[in-house]
């Protein structure tokens, strides 16, 4: 064991204490010795404390614990094409495999042996951190993810290993890796660049495999732009290992293209026959008016006469995809919220009022929205139209931002019973883009809502979601959590989870801090059993102490309670309290029969999830039904406001005054100098808003456009309001400024190309492109192009999932900006699928450059995975701060008191002895007599055996003793003067400057009296 330095550079520091000592004992000179030393010590030793912690000081020692990380490839080859054969008696799945031979391999390990587990494809999941424990005891059900990230794997496994042990990588793989490449990342990890700076070697176990048959689908080229109703090029590339025949078929837009060219095909596809080899088909396809076409491709193998597809054994590498963009005309997407079943179809009214402008309107429900950039761009206007949050499909509204902010479209928000603040919108990706604020000002807020979340925390919600990496429990903090986030903050809230028995997580009260709340809520955790009793109860104990208008409990389980028998009847007792209960049962082993008598005996809903992944909506939907107080249903006059809104500008003039209104959505002002707001109620609330969000403009009007507007269907300027606002929020199309072309690589990237033109064709220089790339989920990636000759500008992002990949270029020229293009490509997925044979060569630089073994799979129990022959003994270090930091307390201290406290006058003084000794001599008394006999005195030490030799002797003589004394403490003090002053030697008229006693000039004093005194005792003895 030893002691390191992080910055041994700060260990000069501890040199301030030499210069300490030297002046430390040149200022302490009117202390006695040994506390002059301590005070001097104790400054030397704080500084060199101090130092040591400014270094970084660590205690470091080898340790013999070794951990061994088993990384374990769960890609879409693995699972297809590997045969992992009868020798180790298991079925025929990597996770299986795996199991069985890790079993063996470690039949033998230590008690400082520890095991971690880690499952990948396109990304790499911990399924167990080192431990001593059985590693296959966890759920390995992973949602499949493209690709085969080895390098990204071993990086994340390495990153697992403890500081305090040694660490070794087994990657068991077919070596086909997409992404960087594993051998780089395997010696970075060998020569200790790796974490911690250790090095960790990585062993290779084979997964072999050789598929003889295969047909392979490996792209469809479209071009990435192209004018509407052009017929356009569609390039399909085929590779197959054995000859095969069947039909290749294509969609667009999900309808089925006719490419027969003649034959008699069912559903218009085409024939084809091919030998082994690559091929590549051309289908000229005319485009539709539209602003996008999205294509599918697939090849449909015969079925042979053994039942299975000809010469082809998996079908999940036999499609692509491409895309191809129009110019087009305008459109508009209408999201319609509106029950359809109420007069008419009411929600349809907006949408015929707009195609009697002449516009192109398509009508969807609010589950039909685009969930991805690249589906939006079919559209230059999406109005929302009564539409409630958790109606809207996951990844809708991330794409409706950008759909604004990068693609310059235009966005209405059209109010309603369930929009904005009322329809949970708080808390959204939209709210920040909405030209008001969905929370209301302190006058129209009063505690509305008091909801109590009852979440299960048993065990059974670890089971994991869909077989994705996340648990129920995971969802279901969540869902809650985005609940709590679209409360207001007059709102009441409070969290109890249960299992055994309830804990509160958030105590009820106003929901101010949101985001503490929500953070609290998604770090509940499973385990234990389920009893929701004494939870309900613990519920309805904290409403009972608050006043609100509405008391809400929402209560969500997976299991089966115990007592479930008495739940009904708290339900009912909370009801007559006041409080209503919903429950929401999530899979099929929860108790649905109690569940839902629990909710009808609390007045409340009930709903049956068998998908976690919709509880979020569900959670939303819940608490909306509390906020309905933020919509005003009383007619009202509008007050058109002279702000020079182009939306409304002459509009009274031309179509007269507006009818009243019958109700809105209640919001507020937000204080943006951008924002401008066309219409208002005559209480202040906006009516009609909107502003420009960066490329793209929004507008809200909180009232709707058929019910509480229904006096307007017959005024004249409804069909101009509504016209005027699509068209003039609408993206502006055309006036690109040269073109972009985006093409995929074989190494997992994309590469854009940026010819920037002028109207005349020349090039444009020196241009700030800043772009960002639109993938399949996941974050958008914004990078910069570079110029790389005359008007060209490239640059490259990362594309290792299958799908469509979007990029945006905003050039700026100077503090201009320049109209955005467009431009895209597809990836195909699965693109492990396309090499049908396991990478021994890639597996052997593995092992070379990871400096580990290739094993063999047939001789796990000849192989010790926790040898520690090879491997670097790993060193402990441990943070000594913590000690230091004490040791300086307490040093400091005693730097302080041994500079305040005189101590040293509780130590027996020598000369003051000796003198007792003398005096005890001539006294004819023995020493402990004379001790017996003193008077303390204040000052200890010295002081006091003086004042013994005062108690000795006569009174007279004793007064003496103290004149001389104090004269002698004077002629020191008058010496100390002159010495400092310089000067060399006493005055001459010092003596007869000297007070006299002339009382007793004549006789003897001090130590000569007392011996005389002492002789003549003597001699009257011994007469």
């Amino acid at each position: 064991m030893g002691v390191t330095f992080e910055q041994p550079v700060w260990l000069w520091a501890a040199l301030v204490g030499l210069p300490l000592v030297a002046v430390g004992l040149r200022w302490f000179m009117g202390m006695g010795l040994w506390r002059r030393v301590s005070a001097v010590g104790a400054r030397a030793l704080l500084t060199a404390l101090i130092a040591a912690m400014l270094a970084g000081a660590q205690s470091v020692r080898e340790t013999d614990r070794l951990a061994v990380v088993a990384v374990v490839d769960v890609s879409g080859s693995v699972r297809r094409f590997a045969d992992f054969g009868p020798g180790i008696g298991i079925a025929s799945d990597p996770v299986g495999f795996a199991r069985a031979w890790l079993d063996e391999a470690t039949d033998g390990r230590g008690a400082d042996d520890l095991l971690g587990l880690v499952l990948f494809d396109g990304r790499a999941v911990t399924i167990a951190t080192p431990g001593r424990g059985r590693v296959f005891d966890r759920s390995t059900d992973l949602l499949p993810i493209d690709g085969s990230d080895l390098a990204g794997a071993m990086r994340h496994a390495a990153a697992l290993i403890p500081a305090d042990a040694a660490g070794r990588i087994v990657l068991i793989s077919d070596g086909n890796a997409t992404g960087a490449d594993p051998a780089v990342a395997a010696a970075e990890l060998a020569s200790a660049v790796g974490p911690g700076g250790t090095a960790v070697p990585v062993d290779v176990l084979p997964v072999t495999y050789r598929v003889d048959e295969e047909v392979i689908v490996e792209r469809l080229d479209a071009p990435p732009r192209a004018a509407g109703g052009a017929t356009v090029p569609l390039r399909v590339e085929i590779r197959t290992t054995a000859g095969t025949t069947g039909t290749l078929r294509l969609a667009r837009e999900g309808r089925a293209v006719d490419i027969s060219a003649g034959e008699n095909t069912p559903g218009g596809g085409r024939r084809l026959s091919l030998g082994p080899g690559r091929h590549v088909v051309v289908l000229d396809v005319p485009l539709e008016d539209g602003r996008l076409s999205r294509f599918d491709v697939v090849f449909e193998p015969d079925i042979g006469p053994d039942g299975q597809p000809a010469g082809d054994r998996s079908l999940d590498n036999n499609g692509a995809q491409a895309f191809t963009i129009s110019p087009g005309e305008s459109r508009v997407l209408l999201v319609d919220g509106v029950d359809q079943g109420k007069a008419g179809g009411p929600g349809t009214v907006l949408a015929r009022t707009l195609r009697r402008a002449g516009l192109d309107v398509e009508v969807v429900a609010p589950g039909g929205m685009p969930t991805d950039l690249l589906a939006m761009q079919a559209h230059d206007l999406v109005i929302l139209q009564n539409v409630a949050a958790e109606e809207i499909p996951g990844g809708s509204m991330p794409a409706l931002v950008a759909f604004v902010r990068e693609l310059g479209g235009g966005l209405v928000v059209v109010g309603g019973p369930k929009t904005l603040g009322a329809g949970g919108w708080r808390g959204s990706e939209l709210e920040p883009i909405l030209p008001v604020k969905l929370d209301l000002p302190e006058k129209l807020v009063v505690p509305e809502a008091a909801i109590v979340l009852v979440l299960d925390s048993s065990g059974s919600m670890l089971r994991s979601v869909l077989g994705s990496s996340r648990t129920q429990q995971a969802v279901a903090n969540e869902s809650a959590a985005r609940a709590v986030m679209s409360l207001d903050d007059k709102d009441l809230v409070g969290v109890i989870a249960f299992s055994n028995e309830p804990r509160v997580v958030v105590p009820l009260g106003p929901a101010t801090d949101r985001e503490g709340i929500a953070e609290r809520t998604r770090s509940i955790s499973s385990g234990g059993g389920t009893n929701l009793g004494p939870a309900m109860r613990e519920a309805a104990s904290q409403l009972n102490e608050i006043e609100a208008k509405h008391k809400h409990v929402i209560v969500l389980s997976d299991g089966q309670s115990q007592n479930a028998e008495g739940l009904p009847a708290i339900a009912a007792s909370m009801r007559a309290q006041g409080i209503r209960l919903s429950s929401i049962a999530v899979g099929d082993e929860a108790d649905l029969g109690t569940l839902e008598s629990v909710a009808n005996e609390g007045e409340g809903a009930f709903y049956h999830v068998l998908n976690p992944n919709v509880l979020p909506s569900v959670f939303l939907k819940a608490v909306r039904v509390m906020r309905s107080p933020l919509v005003r249903e009383q007619p009202f006059e509008v007050a058109l406001l002279d702000t020079g809104s182009p939306l409304t500008a002459g509009l009274t003039e031309s179509q007269g005054q507006p009818p009243r209104l019958g109700g809105l959505v209640l919001t507020q002002a937000r204080e943006e100098p951008t924002i401008t707001y066309a219409m208002a109620a005559p209480t202040g609330e906006p009516v009609l808003a909107h502003w420009p969000v960066e490329l793209g403009q929004v507008a809200v009007f909180t009232s709707d456009a058929h019910d509480w507007a229904r006096d307007w269907l017959g005024w004249s300027g409804y069909e101009a309001l509504w016209s005027r606002t699509a068209r003039l929020l609408s993206r502006s199309t055309g006036g690109e400024t040269g073109e972009m072309r985006v093409r995929r690589g074989e190494d997992g990237r994309v590469r854009i190309l940026y010819e920037a033109l002028d109207d005349s064709g020349r090039p444009i220089d020196l241009l700030d492109v800043p772009a960002v790339v639109y993938g399949p989920g996941g974050e958008p990636r914004r990078i910069r192009l570079r110029q790389t000759g005359p008007g060209q500008y490239t640059g490259e992002a990362p594309a290792r999932v299958g799908g469509n990949y979007l990029v945006i270029a905003k050039p700026r020229l100077g503090g201009v900006s320049l109209p955005p293009v467009l431009s895209g490509t597809t990836v195909a997925g699965g693109a492990e699928y396309a090499r049908l044979t396991s990478d021994m060569r890639t597996l052997e630089r593995i092992a070379e450059a990871g400096g580990g073994r290739v094993l063999d799979a047939g001789d796990a129990r000849g192989i010790d995975l926790f040898d520690r022959a090879a491997i670097e003994p790993r060193e402990s270090r441990t943070p000594l701060w913590p000690v230091l930091l004490a040791w300086t307390l307490a040093v400091f201290l005693l730097d302080v008191g041994t500079r305040r406290i005189a101590w040293d006058r509780l130590l027996p003084d020598r000369a003051a002895e000796a003198e007792l000794r003398r005096i005890a001599g001539f006294a004819g008394q023995s020493v402990s007599a004379l001790r017996d006999r003193r008077v303390a005195k204040p000052g200890g030490g010295a002081t006091a055996a003086v004042g013994e030799r005062a108690e000795a002797l006569s009174d007279a003589d004793a007064d003496r003793l103290r004149r001389e004394a104090k004269r002698r403490r004077y002629e020191a003090y008058q010496e100390e003067i002159r010495r400092k002053r310089g000067e060399s030697e006493a005055p001459k008229d010092q003596e007869q400057s000297k007070p006299k006693n002339t009382d007793t000039a004549d006789e003897p004093t001090g130590l000569m009296a007392a011996k005389m005194r002492a002789r003549k005792r003597f001699e009257e003895n011994n007469s």
